[in-house]
């Protein structure tokens, strides 16, 4: 995680320093990702920033974290006993699992604003971004062998091939659309769905490559509300 927080800073610090004298905005709220073909929707929370680059353009940045939820991927995997010489444990046991899946998104672009501007009144607004997306699998194994009869958390260890985290990692491109309305010197409230599609991605090991919940094709869904700084 440090290295996210650390692509986060550089990429605000990048969108602050195009302008030091602009009126900066920060935005926070809720939001869904479902991704084309699979059957998950995952809710989570997301902050941004915002800078206009004149009434009706704005350049943005926005960190999204979308909760885990399972998958609906099972397997079996083996564990290994530590203690090579107990004799009174088998040397092998079959375990059941689950798995989990979540989005954690970076993403930056350029909006236009269409009927009032950026900062009065209601105005729907549209343009392009980018987004870094991290997909993080995790199995849950089950307590006990798929007997039931032994526990094997304290005698027992996964065998080396059985990874238990993996990540995918992509790079998509998307268009963005939405609605937002402003309150004199109260605030925004904005909704807005974002349609992007991955055109890099890579598993770092077969437990993130055998989810099932991926998807090179998805759409976010936001409500938020968004307060200048200054």
């Amino acid at each position: 995680m440090k290295s996210i927080h650390k692509i986060i800073a550089i990429a605000l610090g990048l969108l602050m320093s195009n302008s030091m004298n602009a009126q900066v905005s920060f935005s926070a709220g809720t939001g869904m990702v479902n991704g084309f073909g699979t059957d998950k929707s995952f809710f989570g929370l997301h902050g941004g920033l915002e800078l206009p680059r004149n009434n009706d353009v704005t350049f943005y940045g926005r960190f999204g974290h979308y909760f885990s939820r399972p998958d609906d991927n099972t397997g079996t995997g083996t564990v290994i006993i530590q203690d090579l010489t107990n004799t009174s444990l088998p040397y092998q046991l079959q375990v059941n699992y689950a798995s989990t899946f979540n989005y954690t998104t970076i993403e930056g672009g350029t909006r236009y604003y269409l009927g009032n501007d950026y900062d009065n009144g209601f105005s729907a607004y549209g343009g392009t971004n980018f987004m870094l997306v991290f997909n993080s699998v995790k199995l849950q194994y089950e307590t006990t062998d798929i007997t039931g009869t032994y526990e094997w958390a304290n005698d027992y260890e996964l065998q080396a091939t059985n990874d238990q985290r993996g990540v995918i990692i992509g790079l998509a491109i998307g268009l963005q659309g939405g609605l937002k309305y402003t309150i004199p010197a109260v605030g925004t409230a904005y909704f807005d769905v974002g349609g992007q599609y991955s055109i890099l991605g890579q598993a770092n090991n077969a437990t993130a490559s055998n989810t099932n919940q991926y998807s090179q094709l998805f759409f976010v869904f936001t409500v938020g509300f968004r307060k200048d700084l200054y």
